[in-house]
């Protein structure tokens, strides 16, 4: 599977040069040349990693990235991606942030997907899983809005890989059979080849092993029909034979499981420079061998295979292999071996993080070490297979649901379009039948008739009980005016105008005895602060109540802050979202947050520029909050309480936060509240 991306993407990197535009702008031919030579230099893999990036380097150096055409976004974007696969990251960093800007600023939906889609492979290169699997759900919806269908092919093959690892095993076969639709369209054979592996590992880990078998064996007959070419060190055809057999070694079929290990291993050039594969079989054939007594080439290809892996760094199939040398010696008794390698598979399982490995090594050394047995046995039953797996389904069950929904609806399509041929066949016949139904569809149109006047009627009533109820609003807005015109005039004004009076007498009469009578008079100020705010609060418990005015209140929030603070702020805001179906208390807090946060970023920050989106993901309302000032480091804790504040009004709504920022880099704030 590893292999199987590894080689993704380079063909994706090919292609990505392959497409770079051309311009025909004489003066600029020269340098063009250049970045594309360079370009191409440094996609390819073959090259020294420190030289690939000199490569890149200097395609950079000839690359204006001020503007912000098209030509100039195409080769940031393979810049970038290059910049990825050399995992050089903070040149990542740097230009992505330079290619997501200007494809924001230029609204390419593309540009942004690709973003999105490398930002997401950072995270899958560095182990963040999550994140990346976060960020290419946010690929994949952009994706859907281009007519790229490789891009999106990509996504959901890189998205299937990362839901494997995090053990989403029906997550992962959905986004697989997506990208398989995708594939067979295209007709790239080994993209078809690629996503069927993906799909019978899904099977295979789901314990559903027929239809493991079964999908494999469509790989191999698609992997031999179509010549679907081998790598170095890679063979499409030995994996899926060994595949094959693994499953049948699951089945406990040891027999069959045994002939298609052999006949791999007997594919002498593809095996000589596949050595992971090798490893896999070798360590399968041995335990298919363990079960069936035949000891004649054991423990021979347990110690090769361990010493691949080894050598691979990957520590959880050694653990595996680790695990059946105790096995043997076990039956060997030789208790002393057997103990040491059942602990040593425990540690290499435990290094690896792997559950699923650490559950195999538990279980054999609570059977082989005696003594700890209790403690080993304790450990297995709190991680039990059984359980995760049936968490796992029930978890992943509505996204099986939703492919299978839209499996359905592909098919609906084509059921629509055989049924349009057959139609058209028998356009003749129900020419004449359409004839005879004259008359009655006639009468048809006149009880239709009948019932749009009706209808229209009932428009009208619904119109004119609309214009009674604005009426009625609006005056009920008027009185309101007029009551507080009314409070402001009669009460505030004139208590007002009696205090200024009464103080005026100070600027010509400042004797004690006038003084001590003035200061009664603060007493008269307060009530009249008193009043004010009782005014004003009945005032503000209606503004988060007018939907229709929640969106414009924003909009002033941010027109004030452009016009006092040094900061540029953008509001984005879905359309989508209903804020009649929003709660007045989520909307005032929402507000709060905004508020803060950008009191935060004027008073600290020192950015330029801070964008504030409003997003409906059902059933979350989502906020973010990113600007490109100084950041800070989060790991220390601040003087101030304006975050704190932000996380108390997020946590009194049920809601998620979370805040990413580094010394010198820009801050991020998020916040997602069910609605």
């Amino acid at each position: 599977m590893i292999k199987i991306i590894v080689y993704l993407s380079a063909l994706l990197a090919a292609v990505l040069v392959g497409c770079t535009s051309k311009t025909t702008d004489k003066n600029n031919n020269a340098n063009n040349d250049s970045i594309q030579k360079y370009i191409a230099l440094a996609s390819n893999d073959t090259l020294d990693h420190a030289i690939r990036i000199q490569y890149n380097d200097k395609a950079l150096s000839f690359l204006d990235v001020k503007k912000n055409d098209s030509l100039t976004k195409e080769y940031l974007n393979s810049l970038v991606f290059n910049y990825l696969g050399t995992k050089e990251w903070k040149k990542y960093h740097r230009f992505a942030k330079i290619y997501f800007q200007k494809s924001n600023e230029a609204q390419d939906t593309l540009g942004l997907a690709r973003c999105y889609r490398y930002k997401a492979s950072f995270y899958r290169n560095t182990d963040f899983l999550d994140s990346s699997f976060y960020y290419y759900c946010k690929a994949e919806k952009f994706y859907k809005k281009t007519n790229d269908k490789m891009g999106l092919e990509t996504v959901y093959f890189f998205k299937s890989s990362v839901q494997f690892k995090l053990d989403d095993y029906l997550g992962s076969e959905l986004s697989s059979k997506k990208g398989l639709l995708l594939s067979k369209k295209s007709k790239d054979y080994y993209k078809i080849y690629a996503f069927l592996i993906s799909i019978g590992n899904c099977y295979h880990n789901l314990k559903q092993y027929d239809k493991a078998i079964a999908t494999i064996k469509e790989a191999l007959q698609l992997v031999e029909k179509y010549k679907v070419p081998s790598y170095p060190d890679y063979s499409p055809k030995i994996t899926c034979l060994n595949n094959i057999g693994n499953a049948y070694r699951e089945m406990k079929e040891y027999t069959t499981a045994i002939s298609y290990f052999k006949l791999a291993l007997q594919e002498k050039k593809l095996i000589k420079k596949d050595i992971e594969t090798r490893a896999y079989l070798l360590s399968n054939l041995g335990y298919c061998y363990l079960k069936t007594k035949n000891y004649t080439q054991i423990p021979f290809l347990f110690y090769k295979s361990d010493s691949i892996f080894k050598f691979l760094g990957i520590k959880n199939e050694q653990s595996l292999s680790n695990v059946y040398l105790s096995q043997y010696y076990f039956i060997k008794k030789d208790t002393i071996k057997a103990i040491n390698y059942s602990e040593k598979a425990l540690q290499l399982a435990k290094e690896a993080k792997a559950p699923y490995y650490y559950l195999l090594a538990l279980n054999n050394a609570g059977s082989i070490n005696s003594k700890k047995a209790p403690q080993y046995i304790q450990e297995y039953h709190q991680k039990n297979e059984n359980q995760i797996f049936e968490e796992r389904n029930a978890r992943n069950q509505y996204y099986k649901i939703q492919f299978e929904t839209d499996e359905i609806s592909q098919e609906k399509e084509t059921a629509i379009q055989q049924k349009w041929i057959i139609t058209g066949i028998a356009l003749a016949v129900l020419i004449i039948l359409f004839l005879l139904f004259i008359i009655f569809l006639q009468r048809s149109r006149q009880k239709e008739l009948q019932f749009l006047r009706s209808q229209e009627k009932a428009n009208e009533e619904i119109y004119q009980l609309m214009l009674a109820q604005k009426s009625k609003e609006e005056a009920a807005k008027q009185a309101e005016k007029k009551r507080i015109s009314l409070e402001l005039h009669d009460g505030i004004m004139n208590k007002l105008a009696s205090t200024r009076l009464n103080l005026a007498v100070l600027s010509h009469n400042r004797e004690d005895a006038t003084i001590t009578k003035c200061l009664t008079h603060i007493t008269d100020i307060y009530q009249i602060e008193q009043e004010i705010r009782t005014i004003a609060h009945d005032l503000n418990k209606e503004v988060f109540q007018k939907s229709n005015s929640y969106t414009e209140l924003l909009q002033d929030f941010v027109s004030d802050q452009n016009k006092n603070a040094t900061t540029h702020y953008e509001l984005e805001v879905e359309e989508a979202i209903d804020w009649t179906a929003i709660s007045s208390e989520l909307k005032m807090n929402l507000y709060r947050i905004i508020q803060e946060a950008c009191h935060n970023i004027n008073k600290h920050a020192a950015a330029k520029k801070a964008i504030i989106s409003i997003i409906l993901d059902l059933p979350n309302i989502c906020l973010s909050i990113c600007d490109d000032g100084i950041g800070f480091d989060t790991s220390k804790k601040a003087d101030g309480i304006g975050i704190q504040n932000i996380q108390q009004r997020v946590k009194l709504l049920n809601g998620k936060f979370s805040m990413y920022s580094n010394p010198h880099t820009a801050t991020s704030i998020n916040v997602a509240i069910p609605i």
